[in-house]
């Protein structure tokens, strides 16, 4: 399905944006202003100094991040307690066609990745 494809592409485009920037704010000049957390990283940056660090760190983000992206699909594709109170499902607004179709979101995702990285 097409729709779900361009909605994959973006997930990972939004993934690999924050696993990124996750990595880049560890660098000794990243601007920090805007962060909640900036004590934080900063002691982090003392901490991760070398690229193996950093690399370990990535794959760390990016597996939390494919985590949370699971379990969001996988409410969406009503498997968790949610489907107890209600089902919900995304809708492209301009046609009202489900982007679930006959499918699981959550295991088309992975399967996008897996083709894709």
């Amino acid at each position: 399905m097409e729709k779900q494809k361009i909605f994959f592409e973006n997930l990972k485009r939004i993934k690999d944006y924050w696993v990124n920037k996750g990595i880049n704010d560890l660098e000794p000049n990243a601007d920090l202003r805007l962060s909640d957390v900036k004590e934080d990283i900063q002691e982090l940056q003392k901490l991760i100094t070398t690229q193996e660090k950093k690399d370990a760190l990535k794959r760390v983000l990016n597996n939390i991040i494919e985590g949370v992206f699971h379990s969001t699909l996988v409410m969406i594709d009503g498997g968790d307690a949610l489907a107890d109170r209600m089902k919900i499902d995304l809708v492209d607004f301009d046609t009202g066609e489900s982007l679930k179709g006959n499918t699981a979101l959550h295991e088309e995702f992975f399967g996008y990745l897996l083709d894709n990285e």
